[in-house]
């Protein structure tokens, strides 16, 4: 009975490890861990950080990528054995608070206004499944803008980023108040706006709007967006 019980307990513990991601408060610390490093942290270093000079020295610096590397832990997934769509949230969450963070760090951090980034809409196609324990990525960048709005494109992808299982289009819109900060002018302060940006972002808008849908995204599936990797 004494030999059950402890192969009991340490099958418990090691499920319990292997889900830490869905630990009460492990959310938080996960997400919270990005923001503290990129928007508190340099007030008591230097304001003028690596990540910011990495991303204004290169020309396609809008478009920096941020990418996330985990797996679904057995917490995570559903009655049918794979990860549970709303779990995809959670992990986007993290990930575009990597991004936002990094690309207008220099907006936070210089800014004589109080910026914020809420989300406006989420839409996410599903479209393969990632099974319990299976490493997967979730990589977001900047896909394109308007005179309110950014969009941010995600992407999970498994098997060494060469299967897509989900990829989702977040509507962001940046505030001081009750004011809404055009996009240009924000990427403009960061160092981060120029015309071949622009072009791309313009290019981008048009198939997104005119191409993709509820029932289409496959030209966003095949979009080859990735420029540079956000400097950690």
């Amino acid at each position: 009975m004494g030999i059950l019980q402890t192969l009991f307990k340490a099958f418990l513990g090691l499920y319990l490890a292997s889900s830490y991601k869905t630990l009460p408060g492990v959310y938080f610390i996960r997400f919270y861990f990005y923001a503290v490093r990129r928007l508190l942290l340099p007030i008591f270093t230097t304001k003028n950080t690596e990540n910011m000079k990495h991303l204004e020295n290169h020309e396609y610096g809008a478009f920096a990528h941020a990418t996330l590397y985990t797996y679904a832990s057995p917490l995570e997934c559903d009655v049918y054995l794979h990860k549970n769509n709303a779990t995809y949230f959670s992990e986007l969450d993290i990930n575009r608070c990597e991004l936002m963070c990094s690309i207008f760090q220099k907006l936070f951090l210089e800014s004589k206004r109080w910026p914020y980034v809420p989300v406006a809409n989420v839409f996410t196609n599903f479209l393969k499944d990632i099974k319990p324990f299976d490493k997967y990525s979730v990589t977001s960048n900047i896909l394109c803008w308007d005179q309110k709005w950014i969009y941010v494109i995600s992407k999970f992808k498994k098997d060494n980023d060469k299967t897509l299982c989900s990829l989702s289009i977040t509507k962001y819109v940046l505030k001081d108040g009750r004011k809404t900060i055009p996009p240009k002018e924000a990427l403009e302060f960061c160092g981060l706006y120029n015309d071949k940006v622009a072009k791309i972002s313009e290019d981008n808008m048009k198939l997104l709007a005119t191409q993709c849908g509820f029932h289409e995204t496959s030209p966003l599936e095949n979009l080859e967006h990735k420029f540079v990797e956000i400097k950690a």
